[in-house]
């Protein structure tokens, strides 16, 4: 059995996700789908804009054929630690080929630059901190390490969000004694960032703006019908969408509940941002001016955003690595449908261990009271569902929630 992997947030799934699953299928000839999907909090250090449970169901709509979970606290860290997490979940099954949407084609490039990363890394890495001391922010020391080690051209390829997931799955496969083919494929439309929507291929960050904004009519051409519906279903449920801006007082509660030595040890916290988090509490009503009287050269917008959200789910440096160390040779299933239930046979027959409802943990001899991840998990997706008007109808919904099985 061919099987083709992809690593998302499907935030939400749109046109280009499905033009993105439907194109890899036909150019790879595979026999399934497979996607490692962010949860409930994603990669860009929010909330998704709706629950992983719809969001899972419209990729499945739209041409997976089995969605499996990215497991917290990986999901929502930096580039580098979301990839080897999906990653590794992928490995598992294992896939025969990773595909990934990116702004540009040329493989050689992207190649070259996870070369220098991995294999001239004390180089690499002087040259980042000579920058760094000079005031350079983080992503125009990595440029300007590029243009030295490499060459100008080579810099302009990593300055998009998915250039930079596409060179670190490049890096995992390079790392990893596992066959795996890759299998990049061209964005249409809107840019990652794009706010506006011109076109039936608009951006998600263009299309959740939308949708905070209840704009529904301006964002119906762009998605699968499937998941336009789902998106409707969760707004009558809920009577509104997620957003990092729900919880600005929880954090504010998070930040001054605890004392400084407590923030310290948040995960990605260095170089005294505590104090600077605590001489700046409560001075700001929106999340985005309190990110802003964050950020620094060092601090860029986003790597601020996902601190915050570890501060929000309690994630410090311990959570971390004790998630690191737990055996993970079990693999969450949100989707799927018939065609990945023989993928999941499959996999049974290569010992790894399916969940796919709660029961499973024990059927396995997996304790959920001590294991790390699951009650991380429990945890995140009943403060995700806090801000919502009927969320006492929700709680514990991770003990109860079965993986959803779509008859297509």
């Amino acid at each position: 059995m061919k099987i083709l992997g992809i690593i998302a947030e499907y935030n939400p799934f749109h046109n280009g996700h499905a033009y993105h699953i439907n194109t890899a299928k036909h150019k790879s000839n595979c026999d399934a789908v497979i996607v490692a999907m962010s949860g409930n909090f994603v990669q860009r250090g929010e909330p998704a804009i709706i629950d992983k449970w719809r969001r899972a169901e419209s990729a499945i709509y739209g041409g997976a054929d089995l969605v499996i979970e990215i497991p917290l606290p990986f999901a929502c860290q930096n580039a580098e630690m979301f990839a080897k997490s999906a990653f590794k979940t992928l490995e598992k099954i294992p896939i025969d080929l990773l595909s990934f949407g990116c702004e540009t084609n040329n493989t050689n490039i992207l190649y070259n630059i996870a070369d220098l990363q991995l294999n001239r890394k004390i180089e690499y890495d002087n040259s980042i901190r000579y920058f760094l001391n000079l005031g350079y922010s983080y992503p125009e020391a990595v440029s300007n390490t590029i243009n030295l080690l490499l060459d100008n051209n080579s810099a302009n390829q990593i300055k998009t969000p998915n250039n930079i997931l596409a060179l670190e799955y490049i890096k995992n496969i390079i790392s990893s004694s596992v066959d795996i083919d890759i299998l990049p494929i061209l964005r249409l439309g809107s840019d990652y960032n794009d706010t506006t929507i011109n076109n039936s291929f608009a951006s998600a960050s263009s299309i959740r703006k939308a949708l905070l904004n209840n704009d529904f009519k301006l964002i119906e051409n762009t998605l699968p019908k499937k998941s336009f519906e789902l998106i409707n279903n969760f707004y009558t449920n809920n009577k509104s969408f997620n957003s990092l801006e729900n919880y600005i007082d929880t954090i504010y509660y998070a930040v001054i509940s605890n004392d400084i030595e407590s923030l310290r040890k948040i995960y990605d916290i260095s170089e005294g941002l505590e104090n600077k988090i605590y001489k700046n509490i409560l001075a700001y009503k929106t999340s985005n001016d309190f990110i802003l009287s964050l950020k620094s050269k060092r601090y860029t917008y986003a790597r601020i955003r996902r601190i915050l959200l570890n501060i929000l789910l309690n994630i410090n440096k311990q959570t971390i690595e004790k998630s690191k160390q737990e055996s993970l040779n079990y693999v969450r299933i949100l989707a799927s449908n018939k065609k990945g239930q023989q993928v999941m046979k499959q996999m049974k027959k290569n010992n790894i261990k399916i969940i796919t409802k709660t029961s499973d943990y024990k059927r396995y001899g997996i304790d959920i009271n001590s294991n790390t991840i699951f009650k991380l998990t429990s945890k995140s997706t009943n403060i995700y569902y806090l801000p919502f008007a009927n969320n006492n109808k929700i709680i514990n919904i991770e003990f109860k929630k079965s993986m959803n099985f779509i008859d297509i």
